[in-house]
């Protein structure tokens, strides 16, 4: 079970570590825990969660990366719902335990690898972190917003994660797959009882958006989506104008942010 789930970790490393950003840096990604967590299990958990040391790689890679005009908190803990969220006042993102007990017997219906088992659900964590910390950077940096804001930070966890390397190619398709199989949950709900009016896309949407933007991101390496038939060939073409769109986008909008 969840408790095992104590693996080596590597975050993926940005091409571009700076030393100057044209804006002043005045904060960095911290990493803080809740010591008091109600839970036996979540408290053994936690232990093993801090060995990983995936919040220390993340924000590493952040404060490697970026210039931040206040400092930014990310921590796991116990919140009583399956959520992920970054709010505004505390300067915080939180990802929340019961998430990822939630993704671990999600991809159960997957595999019933262990090895493979916790990679997906460590992966699939990473992509949702780099989704709320979207949400951070737009408050703190006060970005602008032009679409959707919850498909404008999943924009953001696929440019950072689509960096060349392996484990941050596979952090985005583990994260696809994850919207799939919630989508695939679904399929019995009647349309109308769907939740439409929700701020996110519908689940299987994400999934083919966040597959077209893995594709766009570097075809050759990518071929086998098409041949898996997880992305239809007649997308190809627009999914690479797509990502460089995105990616020139999210460039941009950081660029005075960007440690040079």
């Amino acid at each position: 079970m969840m408790k095992g789930w104590i693996i080596a970790f590597i975050c993926c490393s940005f091409s571009v570590f700076a030393q100057q950003a044209s804006m002043e840096d005045h904060g960095d990604v911290k990493v803080v825990w809740n010591d008091y967590l109600k839970d036996p299990f979540f408290r053994d958990f936690q232990e093993g969660i801090k060995r990983t040391k995936i919040l220390e790689a993340i924000a590493h890679d952040i404060n490697g990366y970026l210039a931040l005009p206040e400092d930014l908190y990310i921590t796991f803990d116990e919140c009583q719902t399956s959520n992920a969220f970054y709010d505004e006042h505390s300067k915080k993102v939180t990802i929340c335990y019961e998430m990822v007990s939630y993704l671990y017997e999600l991809f159960k219906t997957k595999t019933k690898d262990p090895a493979q088992l916790r990679e997906m659900v460590i992966n699939t964590t990473l992509f949702i972190a780099y989704h709320e910390l979207g949400h951070a950077l737009i408050d703190l940096m006060d970005l602008p917003v032009t679409g959707k804001e919850e498909d404008t930070v999943d924009n953001f966890s696929i440019f950072l994660l689509t960096d060349g390397s392996r484990k941050g190619a596979k952090a985005v398709l583990d994260g696809a797959i994850a919207f799939y199989l919630m989508g695939e949950s679904e399929q019995n709900i009647p349309l109308k009882n769907l939740q439409l009016w929700d701020e996110h896309s519908l689940d299987h949407q994400r999934f083919y958006h966040i597959i077209c933007m893995l594709y766009g991101s570097n075809p050759n390496q990518h071929q086998a989506l098409i041949r898996r038939k997880m992305l239809p060939i007649s997308m190809s073409n627009r999914c690479i104008e797509d990502y460089q769109k995105t990616k020139k986008g999210w460039l941009k909008v950081l660029d005075p942010w960007i440690k040079k």
